[in-house]
């Protein structure tokens, strides 16, 4: 292995997607409270190697004090899973295999 292939990150080979805020400061934080689009802040695309969009992604906690992973796909919904790493184990979501709400 050379010296540059040790220094690729995950991110440049493409094993894990890079994330991307859509407000990256404050600042930005504060215009989108005043453009009225607030629904926007904290979502992250995560792109792949080729910088496209695969999965936009967000959390925030209900009013019963629980929080959700919201997960917007980009691409193909069948090209995405879901893993979910918890004491209790690991649980994956397929595509075809949850439920709607």
């Amino acid at each position: 292995m050379t010296q540059s292939q040790s220094e690729l990150s995950p991110y440049d080979t493409g094993a894990r997607c890079e994330p991307k805020l859509w407000q990256p400061n404050s600042e930005a934080v504060a215009a989108v409270m005043r453009s009225g689009d607030a629904e926007d802040i904290g979502n992250v695309d995560f792109t792949n190697d080729e910088d496209s969009t695969v999965v936009t992604a967000h959390v925030s906690r209900s009013d019963d004090g629980m929080y959700t992973v919201h997960r917007m796909p980009m691409r193909d919904d069948e090209k995405i899973r879901v893993e979910l790493h918890c004491k209790k184990g690991l649980a994956v979501i397929e595509p075809g295999t949850s439920r709607t709400a």
